[in-house]
């Protein structure tokens, strides 16, 4: 899941209000408020929104790592990451029924997810970077370098 603290201690230095970001990301204050304090996953558009806005990492937002590299603003390209979903979990020959009961989510979920990956969760995300661990920021196409975390 997301690095709430992390969000919350860059909002700060930018001397941004928690209303600030909630509108910038088009949630409700509330919703902003449960992403910061970790109670809800953010969903991948408003992770790649504050990757992007706060030029950090992916990596980073998720908790991975504490280096808070400059990135390029590119956004998430979907179309790489509906390959990148499939073909990172069949080079290590996991089916989509073990991946399933591995990441404790629901089979159809799996598919879903690999045909529509904009709508992934960022826990979601967490959980399958970690499981092959690779870069998030990889998976998503922001970097070509492999990562192994």
């Amino acid at each position: 899941m997301q690095n709430g603290l992390l969000i919350s201690e860059i909002r700060t230095k930018l001397g941004l209000s928690q209303l600030d970001m909630a509108k910038k990301l088009g949630i409700t204050l509330a919703a902003y408020k449960s992403y910061e304090a970790n109670l809800r996953p953010m969903k991948i558009q408003e992770l790649d929104f504050l990757s992007n806005y706060f030029r950090v990492s992916l990596n980073a937002l998720l908790g991975f790592t504490h280096n808070l590299r400059v990135l390029g603003s590119a956004p998430i390209d979907y179309k790489y990451l509906r390959f990148s979903l499939r073909y990172i979990r069949r080079i290590h020959r996991i089916t989509q029924k073990k991946l399933a009961h591995d990441l404790q989510v629901s089979l159809p979920l799996i598919g879903y997810f690999e045909k529509h990956p904009e709508t992934l969760k960022a826990d979601y995300l967490y959980k399958f970077a970690k499981y092959f661990h690779v870069s998030v920021d990889y998976i998503c196409g922001k970097t070509l370098k492999k990562e192994v975390l």
